[in-house]
């Protein structure tokens, strides 16, 4: 689970201009607040602030056996208030061009915008409702659709996603 959440991190670095030199480095040494269920929270620095983040893998993915790389949410958080509840889902191969894809938490549906292997809310205001939603369901789904055509399906536990949460935002003060 370690080796996954560096990887994690690593990612979310190199998808911020910030990090995009740093990232290897520092992933290995990204402090872990806690496991909480589910969820890992993590707590580092980036240009001198605080950046913390919650990661977690899908439970689920079909279709089993479908070539892809690594699988994952990351919620993110910066300090200076920059960031809050960003929304990042890194599905690990590269969306149909022009596609969307969708979290659907209880009987809430989002639709999030793809570029390259993520997906994004695309408002802030989606944001903060996908991590509300979270918060309150017991598992996500998010499905999206390959270049080569291949609908997926990942299943999400939100088993300890609001401790994860309350703790990440009490380590960056947000």
């Amino acid at each position: 689970m370690k080796r996954f959440l560096f990887a994690a991190f690593g990612m979310f670095l190199s998808m911020t201009a910030v990090g995009m030199a740093a990232a290897p480095a520092q992933a290995e040494d990204t402090p872990l607040i806690g496991d909480f269920g589910a969820w890992q929270a993590f707590k580092t620095k980036q240009g001198g602030k605080d950046v913390c983040f919650v990661s977690s893998k899908p439970t689920k993915s079909e279709p089993a056996g479908a070539k892809r790389g690594e699988i994952f949410i990351l919620i993110s958080f910066f300090q200076d208030g920059s960031v809050k509840n960003q929304v990042q889902i890194p599905v690990g191969y590269p969306f149909k061009t022009g596609s969307t894809a969708q979290i659907a938490i209880g009987g809430k549906k989002f639709d999030l915008f793809t570029d390259g292997e993520n997906a994004w809310a695309r408002t802030t205001e989606a944001d903060n409702d996908i991590v509300a939603a979270l918060r309150k369901g017991s598992s996500a789904v998010v499905t999206g659709e390959s270049q080569r055509g291949t609908k997926t399906t990942d299943t999400y536990s939100l088993k300890g996603i609001s401790a994860a949460l309350d703790a990440v935002m009490k380590a960056c003060k947000v």
